[in-house]
């Protein structure tokens, strides 16, 4: 039974460091890939949740002092004896002095730990100031000023994907993707440019696969840097070339080890639709495809 209590008030004190961990997971899995989640069994997670633990205590104990200390104060404050109504006066200071009406719940748990007694109104008003703590922690990380001060750091090595994928979406932007195969032959190889349908990446940042939506195809050749051969001769700067770009629509699929290399631009939704709106309207433009559906994985 002992060790039940001692369990049960051990969570109890460090329910404010557990409920910033909870609200620390909840918003990095709905907010993106930026924000890494804390596992509870990680040692430094627990150290993390005792130190929130303990600057929540100390910021209650130190409001509780000023609370006390206020009402101590009153009588400073208050007219001299007999100028007030006499029942206003005895209520406000009783026996010429107003003494604290509640003892400190955090002092009280601390003298209650060296072996002294807790009363029951004690632990009820600690219990009530840790539910507030928890209350003002839970309100403080997920308040979006928090996630300002995380914004420009990537915790967990993949900030690439919320940062050029994940917010811009929020926002009213569209990523656009180019993307560089593995599939070249004869200095040649395949490219395509289109919106991100879908993205999937490791929890190391890696990227696992790519689909892209109504993506334009082309042959690209990379020509690398050539050194002079003499000394002091100007060597060939390297060089990047495409050819046949055509428009294949449909949906394209690309397993992560088929990408050599990729690049987001982002581009306002409002100004693709008012681009698409006037294609549409044009006579002169290509009918869009039947189906679109249809998943193309690209081959080599």
């Amino acid at each position: 039974m002992t060790l039940t209590l001692a369990v049960l008030a051990s969570m109890l004190i460090l329910l404010p460091g557990l409920t910033f961990l909870g609200f620390w997971n909840l918003k990095g899995a709905r907010s993106g890939a930026a924000r890494p989640e804390l596992p509870l069994g990680s040692a430094t997670t627990l150290l993390l949740a005792v130190g929130v633990s303990l600057m929540a205590h100390f910021l209650g104990w130190s409001c509780v002092e000023l609370a006390r200390s206020l009402f101590i104060a009153i009588s400073d404050v208050l007219p001299a004896t007999g100028m007030m109504w006499t029942p206003i006066e005895t209520l406000l200071r009783p026996e010429g002095l107003l003494q604290p009406v509640f003892a400190n719940p955090i002092a009280a748990m601390v003298q209650y730990a060296d072996g002294g007694h807790l009363e029951m109104h004690e632990l009820a008003m600690f219990s009530m100031l840790v539910v507030l703590e928890s209350f003002l922690v839970a309100k403080f990380v997920s308040h979006d000023g928090f996630d300002l001060v995380f914004d420009g750091a990537d915790l967990n090595g993949q900030g690439w994907v919320y940062h050029h994928y994940l917010r811009p979406t929020q926002h009213g932007y569209r990523p656009v993707c180019h993307v560089l195969t593995t599939f070249q032959q004869n200095n040649l190889g395949i490219g395509y440019i289109g919106a991100i349908a879908d993205i999937r990446h490791s929890e190391k940042g890696e990227l696992l696969s790519l689909a892209l939506l109504n993506p334009d195809r082309f042959l690209f050749q990379l020509k690398p840097a050539v050194t002079g051969k003499k000394w002091q001769e100007p060597g060939e700067a390297p060089k990047f070339d495409s050819y046949g770009r055509e428009t294949i629509g449909g949906i394209v699929a690309l397993d992560g080890k088929s990408v050599a290399n990729l690049l987001v631009r982002t581009l306002d939704k409002a100004l693709l639709d008012d681009i698409e709106t006037e294609t549409e309207n044009t006579p002169d433009a290509s009918p869009a495809p039947e189906d679109t559906d249809t998943v193309t994985v690209a081959e080599p």
